[in-house]
């Protein structure tokens, strides 16, 4: 199976009804509201089908360059990066798994990945190689699912819920492994280590994502945010 291109994977984003919602609204709201300076330079990790740097690129104009990154040959469609190439600058640059960055320090003013972390072993060193790359007030914005989601509780009830696990595969990015995940207070850990702060938390979507069943799409109460499906976070350098 093929990547889809931006254009279907927007229509996929209109039309779903999960957590995908949630995580989509999330990211833009913030990238639209973060403190940038006029012609930022931003670093998207793990970028995949692009869809996520057409999101940052067509929300915000502040945005005209982004350099994105990916453990394999360029994944992005060829007519998907001329659309990147419309709203500004969009290069890409082949990066070693859980290696050093090939970027100066405090280079970017932005930098973002989702669905990324949980795909790592080195999570500190991953999460480390962000802080150094990012100039001072640099802005992290990123998502991973939450470990305690409804579907993983009922997992770990039947015995069934195990790390390293294959969620998928594609042609273009390979095997997708999740080799571990994150239930919130990791990840706040992990920020506060490296040298994050101001960090925000997003609880994305309580429900049953394979159900299409949406209890709420960001849950206020202590239940709904320990069990919600996603969890998005921005801190400052």
């Amino acid at each position: 199976m093929h990547l889809f291109s931006i254009k279907k994977r927007l229509k996929f984003f209109e039309s779903a009804r999960n957590v995908s919602v949630s995580q989509k609204d999330c990211f833009v709201e913030w990238i639209k509201n973060v403190k940038l300076p006029q012609r930022a330079t931003v670093l998207s990790l793990s970028v995949g089908d692009g869809v996520w740097d057409y999101f940052a690129m067509s929300s915000d104009n502040r945005i005209k360059k982004i350099i994105a990154t990916d453990i394999v040959e360029n994944p992005v469609k060829k007519e998907d990066i001329a659309l990147l190439k419309k709203y500004g600058e969009w290069d890409y640059i082949k990066v070693t798994p859980e290696g050093k960055l090939p970027f100066k320090n405090s280079f970017f003013n932005l930098l973002f990945h989702q669905d990324t972390i949980e795909h790592v072993e080195k999570p500190f060193i991953f999460i480390s190689e962000q802080y150094r790359v990012l100039k001072k007030d640099g802005i992290l914005v990123f998502g991973t699912p939450n470990l305690f989601r409804l579907t993983n509780i009922v997992k770990l009830f039947f015995g069934r819920l195990n790390f390293p696990t294959a969620i998928g595969r594609n042609i273009e990015l390979g095997t997708f492994v999740h080799v571990q995940e994150f239930y919130e207070q990791q990840i706040k850990v992990l920020l506060k280590e490296a040298g994050f702060r101001n960090i925000e938390v997003r609880h994305c979507f309580f429900g049953v994502n394979t159900l299409k069943i949406m209890f709420s799409k960001y849950p206020r109460s202590n239940l709904g945010k320990g069990l919600c499906h996603y969890l998005m976070f921005k801190c400052v350098k």
